[in-house]
């Protein structure tokens, strides 16, 4: 017979005696070399490391030959239950072909029927109900006659014996028939003499007839002498782990010991037999449990059912845990005096020797504090340089919150811009935090708190625990909580962000307080990154100024040039349609000769609003001249070119402009060209068509629209 095994756990006895050994093996090779005791010491340690290494070896090849033996013994009471059941299942099985065969059965007497289904469910105890059915699935007799005459047509037994002529065992489920107990179902087809189908014959068995068994096999294993005080389990489980029976805790039904990941339960589904060690479901202790398997053959589909006995592996072991307990006992008394001499020298040596190792440790840590300065200072040089290159203040501010994580060794961090009013969080960028955690910070207001603490002083804020003011600060429930670093990020005296770092982790992964130096490093950092945003935000301010028209804010005749290129270079990449549109203020001398320039200022401004509110926000708007302005209209065909020209046109003339000197009308003249795929694109080209469209629309009187080919220059506008 093969038995399976599975995994052995070393015990916990002979894992402590390893340990202390090589504590006393580190001891060892920790003494001064010039000590004078040290040969005695060692000669002294190196015995008992020894018989310590002997007594844990021997303590352990006897608990693994102790468990193996009552292991064996499980297995042999579990094999012999399992073989009584299956004799059992398979005697019931042939009482119940030998009632479908018999004489009555094929009977039509129902009241002798009746009868004889008493007398066998009075014969034969292990029964608890009997049943008769006709050829077309009605109750004709039984022993529980308050459901003759049902019709049992769709029961799992009346259709699972019209497949055969065998006897049909169905699995332990709650039956009907027993009052929704756990039991399994016999039914045999009634055959004629003639063979022809005369009816069902159906029995039910209820578990209890089926687990005496096991409790006699557990009373006699209760008689063994390393087993009389441990208490033992035995559990019974169908083909699926489903618990059908258990000595203890009567779960059945209710549980499924292979889904509990029970490691027993799986393999009795898997091997004939075996036991296995493994930890408790409702103890959680150590047991060993044996297993095995109970098959009943059937034609189609045998019956297999798995058995489980445990026993507690403490109770097994208590004998040589007992007996190991008085050796330590004797051992002690012996030892104990010269061991006592012993450690005294030992604790002297070892003083001395943790004098020198406080005095090394000391000058390690002081190495080690002035080496990460020097990490800290030269990332902070290289900082300041980086961000000097930055070309934007996107990657400056995501390469500061980097480099200040980096250098105080944070777990976390944060930044937050705050707006023009300094009363919200416009943005946060965040490192190590997921996207929860962003949104509630950028959502914390900054009056009251953390933020507002930060506002109001000049240096950093340093907290150890954040924990404690989680509820005043209105934070995050299961946001990191411990040491926090925190300071206002200003630009000539302005506060215009804040920076978080939360949790400071040492090399071990430890978290501990944030240090002075780190609020040094973080406040020079703080003023670098400050200085180079100011630059570049000076920078883009002037490259911006230098782009756009002083008086309306739209492109400048350079500007408009460029953006004109890269356009028609989308446009054609695209195959899209460009439409460039020139349009002119009629007679705008006029006003600037009668009214003045301050008037005429006026006068431009209000209709670059008027075209800005029709134009779209991806259009590109340009003064190329005193009153001349250009448009670039991307993916616009004429159409709709003519059709927004006419509204810019209407816009400008329909409606007067309110002045100093009176209600003026003013009116706008517009030429345009339209560049389309699978033409040649040329910028300057398209620029001088819609020009020379802008005179044909003057020639006509101007406060019009006109169009011109750029392939052709043949004209079509609207006057």
């Amino acid at each position: 017979m093969t038995l399976n095994r599975g995994t052995i756990e070393r015990p916990k006895s002979a894992e402590g005696f390893l340990s202390r050994a090589s504590r006393l093996c580190g001891l060892i090779t920790s003494l001064p070399a010039n000590g004078p005791h040290r040969l005695a010491t060692c000669l002294v340690l190196l015995i008992m490391i020894l018989g310590m290494v002997f007594i844990s070896w021997g303590v352990y090849t006897v608990e693994r030959r102790l468990i193996d033996s009552t292991g064996y013994s499980l297995v042999q009471a579990a094999g012999d239950a399992a073989s009584k059941l299956e004799l059992a299942i398979a005697e019931r099985q042939g009482d119940v072909e030998a009632f479908a065969w018999s004489s009555i059965a094929r009977g039509h007497d129902r009241q002798a029927l009746t009868a004889y289904l008493h007398r066998l469910l009075w014969n034969y105890r292990a029964f608890q109900w009997f049943g008769v059915t006709d050829s077309h699935g009605t109750l004709i007799a039984s022993t529980d006659p308050s459901i003759v005459g049902q019709d049992r047509t769709g029961s799992v037994w009346f259709q699972e014996a019209l497949k055969g002529h065998t006897v049909k065992l169905l699995d332990a489920t709650p039956a009907r028939e027993a009052h929704n107990r756990l039991a399994i179902t016999f039914s045999s087809p009634i055959i004629t003499v003639t063979g022809e189908f005369h009816g069902v014959f159906a029995t039910v068995v209820e578990m209890p007839y089926l687990v005496d068994l096991l409790d006699r096999t557990t009373r006699v294993l209760q008689d063994v002498a390393w087993l009389e005080e441990s208490p033992i389990e035995y559990q019974i489980l169908n083909r699926n782990g489903e618990l059908l029976a258990d000595s203890h805790l009567h779960q059945e039904g209710h549980a499924n010991l292979y889904a509990m990941g029970l490691p027993s339960a799986r393999l009795v589904a898997t091997s004939r037999r075996g036991f296995v060690e493994e930890a408790h479901l409702r103890r959680h202790l150590q047991v060993i449990t044996a297993y095995a398997q109970v098959n009943v053959p059937q034609p189609e589909s045998p019956l297999r059912w798995g058995i489980l006995i445990r026993v507690d592996r403490d109770s097994v072991l208590k004998p040589i845990r007992s007996f190991l307990k008085k050796l330590i006992l004797i051992a002690m008394l012996v030892l104990l005096p010269t061991a006592a001499l012993f450690l005294w020298l030992l604790r002297q040596i070892h003083s001395k020797w943790l004098l020198a190792t406080q005095e090394s440790a000391r000058a390690t840590n002081a190495e080690s504090a002035l080496s990460a300065r020097v990490d800290a200072l030269d990332a902070l040089v290289k900082a300041a340089n980086n961000l000097a290159s930055a070309q934007n203040i996107e990657s400056q501010l995501q390469h500061f919150l980097e480099v200040a994580k980096s250098i105080t060794k944070a777990r976390y961090a944060s930044l937050g811009i705050l707006d023009k009013e300094r009363q919200r969080l416009l943005r946060c960028l965040a490192i190590g935090l997921d996207e929860t955690h962003v949104r509630a910070i950028g959502a914390l207001p900054v009056e009251g708190g953390i933020l507002s603490r930060l506002v109001q002083i000049e240096a950093a804020l340093k907290v150890d625990d954040l924990g404690s003011l989680v509820s005043k600060e209105r934070l995050p429930p299961d946001l990191p909580l411990s040491s926090f670093l925190g300071i206002s990020l200003r630009g000539h005296g302005e506060l215009f962000g804040q920076l978080y770092l939360l949790e400071k982790t040492t090399a071990d992964g430890h978290v501990t307080a944030f240090t002075d130096f780190d609020e040094q490093i973080l406040s020079t950092l703080s003023l670098q990154a400050a200085v180079s945003i100011d630059n570049l935000r000076l920078l883009h301010d002037s490259k911006d100024r230098a782009m756009r028209d002083s008086l309306t804010g739209w492109l400048n005749h350079s500007s408009i040039q460029d953006a004109l290129i890269r356009e028609l270079a989308r446009s054609e990449r695209d195959k899209e349609p460009l439409t460039v549109l020139m349009a002119d203020l009629d007679h705008f001398k006029r006003i600037n000769d009668t009214y003045g320039h301050l008037v005429g200022d006026l006068v431009i401004c209000e209709v670059t609003r008027r075209i800005g509110e029709v134009a779209r926000r991806y259009d590109l708007l340009a003064r190329v001249g005193g009153e001349e302005f250009l448009m670039v209209l991307p993916g616009c065909n004429e159409d709709t070119a003519a059709e927004f020209a006419e509204r810019i046109r209407s816009a400008v003339g329909d409606v007067a402009i309110c002045t100093p000197a009176g209600s003026l009308i003013v009116t706008i003249s517009i030429g345009g060209t339209v560049w389309t795929p699978g033409n040649v694109p040329h910028a300057q080209r398209l620029w001088e068509t819609a020009d020379h469209a802008l005179y044909r629309v003057k020639e006509r009187g101007r406060n019009g629209v006109a169009f011109v080919s750029v392939s052709q220059e043949s004209l079509r506008g609207v006057a």
